[in-house]
């Protein structure tokens, strides 16, 4: 059931304009734009020459952050990957550090604990969707804009 925006009487279904006043009936429809995925972005040739390095980032964690920027910098795919292991390390520390000032209460360390442990799992479909030659922002950490 709808209402007239000016008037504000029953608009029927359907009705492009308000039968009581003849006020126009603008529908809006919001769009969010959801492109998390960026394999489109890089050159099929960057992302195999560089998946390596890109594993190198999620499997060593801050080392393989440090040894990606190092030795793939030239990589556009390699440095999204060590930015993307960045983010889900950093996160990490961030739960690990909160979990242990909140150590007192009962429910943090055990928050803390399920929160590690989604984010391991986060960390291993990423290394499987750079096995598969894939650039997709991990679904837990997209939102965090710092490191673009």
């Amino acid at each position: 059931m709808a209402f007239c925006s000016n008037c504000g009487r029953e608009i029927p279904e359907g009705a492009t304009a308000c039968p009581s006043c003849g006020a126009s009936i603008v529908t809006e429809v919001a769009t969010v734009e959801t492109n998390w995925d960026h394999t489109e972005d890089f050159d099929a040739q960057d992302i195999s020459d560089n998946k390596v390095y890109a594993l190198s980032a999620y499997v060593f964690s801050f080392l393989g952050i440090i040894l990606c920027h190092i030795l793939a910098k030239e990589s556009p795919y390699a440095q999204f990957h060590a930015r993307e292991a960045l983010k889900l390390d950093l996160v990490t520390v961030v739960v690990y550090i909160l979990s242990v000032f909140f150590c007192w209460t009962c429910i943090a360390p055990v928050a803390g604990a399920v929160v590690i442990l989604i984010l391991a799992v986060v960390r291993v479909i990423c290394f499987i969707q750079v096995c598969k030659g894939q650039a997709k922002e991990p679904w837990l950490i997209r939102s965090i804009a710092f490191l673009k």
